[in-house]
């Protein structure tokens, strides 16, 4: 069916240029892009243009199956792709640039200013890409030097005091790119009276090509980002009204990150050798006010600084038949973590009085804490490290490509956690005056994912010259990890029982929690079977696809019940998610036109929390539908040309729970771009979300209320940019 309607489509598709080399363009594979037996989604500095991709998020519904909703601040880099992912640690989705893998979830989010080139392999690319590439992986390329001098620079302003500049210099072997953000803010906390999501951030980008012998190629690409923004704009959600943004702690979020990555490329009679090698940095600091409220209830902070050191080696030969690609893969992180808690006078009274003195028979007396403020100091410092062997092989067999690889990866961690609560207790009549106490709580805790074999198979037939059909069977998986956000909640557990033990009182009822030692979670993995067809012909590009995941531990953020503080990550049991996707790209004379679509179905198929049993509902965040249409025309007069273009992206209904009770309905945002180019400058005026409607788009707990941000309304931007 998909080969005959791909077939009638070509009828329809004038040929004018072909598409643009870099198309073509692989990391890690032995064949172009195009002749993949899987999905690929690609764009081309026009396309990043015209959908005005600025940054990871804008890539939302524009590639099929893919939602990633901005809201928080640049720490959350929350990512669905084919009904997978997660709100905490771990990414579904690998991340490339420049051939070096970013380590660091935390470091997703930035500016992609000087980016030329961008794709988005659907589906695990576990045997390639190793961990976290479990249902997808994003490669994106920077501009690289040819020898000649180049400049291009821009500036675009918009409503919200938004302002973007950029400015990319290409001289000899260097290109050298920096970008400017800055934007006021569209969330307005009521009660401080001051909008709380401003940003400020500076991006620097020098990238370095040599090639000496023409076998051999050096290259260096050194990212560094810096940012200052607020963000965390929740309103609380009660009775079914969303009340305003409205609390009286900070909200902030500070990130320095610098990623240096060294390339070595040698071509030999029969094979080539490619060799990768990076130090990654990343210092942030998170405040966030956890109740979101005007009382002082309790606050966090989060420091982070790692560092991450990678190595890769890959071997490729290149035989009449056979296209074998062996390579390693190792890596080393260390992340050093200061996560404190600060209980206000509101958060004492609530949370921890509260709880001890209900558990106190009235006639012995009760717990007082004359402390106005109550510290929780969580300090953690946490190794991770791994290894892998992977090798895949191609058979070009007439017109049959078939694909055979194998990953060997190993995973392993160890976290030190230092915690200590200090304050002062009264036991009331008892104790005439306050006594100080500490309760420490330490120790280390090691971790492991175990070895994780990644098989894949795949098959591609040219059923023409520009019709193929492909269909593969892959295994991805995500890596564990540990639950920090919870030790907070572990503390308090731990405080309250040594409080009593100190007094003499031994309890049966008191609250119990979580330890240490369970704080660990799982491994998350997948097994993949698609098949598909791919259309490709000079100015006209399709492709379809039916693939149904098999997901094992699935991870997913959970909050514990009551009045806790924290979260934590959990395996789920089992889910799957069976779904459809296409994507059509036609270029007919001064026309272009694009649209993409998926549905997918995702849901539990085994999962019961001790409370309740979720088994067949939806899992929480996964649209229903993503779908992305538009449409542009260019027409040329003697000395300047006519851009146009309107788009549309949508996507839902979606849960925002495990119930399935709470549902938000389809999401759709209309966008248009005007522009007029000259020989060495363009003009433009671009418009984002023109409808204004402004959709939930992020849902959590917090003390056993219920919370949600909003998306971005309207935005109007004009923007001029040179190019010499």
């Amino acid at each position: 069916m998909l080969p005959a309607v791909l077939s009638i489509l070509i009828s329809f598709a004038p040929p004018i240029d072909t598409l643009p080399p870099a198309y073509a363009k692989a990391f890690k594979e032995s064949v172009p892009l195009e002749k993949l037996a899987a999905p690929v989604s690609v764009l081309l500095p026009a396309d990043l243009k015209a959908d005005g991709v600025v940054g990871q998020g804008r890539l939302s519904a524009l590639v099929p199956s893919l939602l990633i909703p901005e809201y928080g601040a640049s720490l959350t880099s929350t990512i669905y792709l084919r009904g997978v992912g997660s709100r905490m640690e771990n990414p579904s989705m690998g991340l490339y640039v420049d051939g070096i893998p970013v380590m660091d979830k935390n470091a997703y989010d930035f500016d992609w200013t000087g980016i030329r080139f961008a794709a988005l392999m659907r589906g695990p690319q576990a045997t390639l890409y190793g961990r976290n590439s479990m249902s997808g992986t994003l490669v994106l390329e920077s501009a690289s030097p040819d020898g000649n001098r180049h400049l291009n620079a821009y500036v675009e302003a918009g409503l919200a005091r938004t302002l973007r500049a950029g400015v990319t210099a290409s001289f000899g072997r260097h290109v050298v790119t920096a970008g400017f953000k800055h934007n006021a803010g569209w969330d307005r906390n009521e009660y401080k009276g001051t909008l709380c999501n401003p940003y400020n951030g500076l991006s620097l980008r020098w990238k370095w090509e040599q090639d000496p012998t023409g076998k051999t190629r050096w290259s260096n690409s050194l990212f560094a980002t810096l940012s200052q923004e607020g963000g965390f704009a929740y309103g609380l959600y009660e009775d079914g009204v969303l009340h305003p943004v409205s609390y009286n702690g900070e909200g902030s979020y500070r990130r320095l990150s610098v990623i240096d990555g060294v390339g070595f490329h040698y071509t030999g009679d029969s094979f080539t050798l490619d060799g990768t090698g990076s130090l990654q940095l990343l210092s942030d600091d998170m405040h966030m006010d956890q109740d979101f409220t005007p009382q002082d209830v309790f606050t966090l902070q989060q420091a982070q600084n790692s560092a991450t050191a990678t190595a890769e080696v890959i071997l490729k030969s290149r035989k009449e038949h056979w296209l074998p690609s062996t390579g390693v893969f190792t890596f080393y992180r260390y992340n050093r973590m200061h996560a404190p808690v600060t209980f206000g006078r509101t958060g004492i009274e609530t949370l921890i009085l509260e709880n001890a003195n209900k558990n106190i028979p009235e006639e012995i007396g009760y717990l007082s804490i004359p402390d106005e403020h109550l510290l929780i100091a969580s300090d953690f410092g946490i190794h991770t490290y791994g290894a892998a062997l992977f090798h895949e092989s191609v058979f070009p067999l007439g017109r049959w490509r078939l694909t055979a690889g194998l990953r060997l990866d190993y995973e392993g961690g160890v976290m030190d956690y230092d915690c200590l609560a200090n304050l002062h207790y009264r036991f009331v009549p008892t104790m005439k005056a306050d006594k100080a106490f500490q309760v420490p709580y330490r120790g280390t805790l090691p971790h492991s994912s175990g070895l994780q074999v990644l098989p894949k198979v795949s098959a591609l037939f040219e059923a023409s010259d520009h019709v193929s059909l492909f269909g593969s069977v892959s295994k991805g998986y995500r890596a564990g990890g540990f639950n920090t956000q919870i030790f907070s909640d572990i503390l308090q557990s731990q405080t309250m029982t040594a409080l009593m033990k100190d007094l003499g009182v031994y309890l049966d009822n008191i609250p119990t929690s979580v330890g240490a030692e369970n704080t660990r979670y799982k491994p998350e993995s997948a097994w993949n079977f698609e098949t598909g067809a791919r259309l490709v012909k000079e100015n006209f590009r399709a492709e379809a696809t039916l693939y149904y995941m098999d997901v094992r531990n699935q991870q997913l953020t959970v909050y514990p019940p009551g009045k806790s503080t924290g979260r934590m990550m959990t395996n789920a049991g089992a889910s799957r998610s069976l779904g459809a996707e296409a994507e059509l790209d036609w270029t007919p004379g001064a026309f272009h036109f694009h649209a993409s679509y998926a549905w997918c179905d995702a849901r539990f198929v085994s999962y019961n929390d001790g409370n309740h049993d979720y088994s067949g509902n939806r899992i929480p965040y996964v649209p229903a539908h993503t779908a992305f249409a538009s449409a542009a025309w260019r027409h040329s007069f003697t000395t300047v040309s006519l851009h146009l273009s309107a788009s549309v992206r949508a996507y839902g209904p979606l849960s925002w729970d495990e119930t399935g009770l709470l549902q938000e309905p389809v999401h759709i945002r209309p966008e248009t771009r005007i522009a007029l180019s000259f020989s060495h400058w363009e003009i433009w005026l671009r418009g984002e979300n023109l409808t204004g409607r402004t959709g939930r788009n992020f849902y959590f707990k917090s003390v056993g209320r219920e919370f949600f941000s909003l998306e971005r309304p309207c935005n109007i931007l004009l923007g001029i940019s040179i190019n010499y």
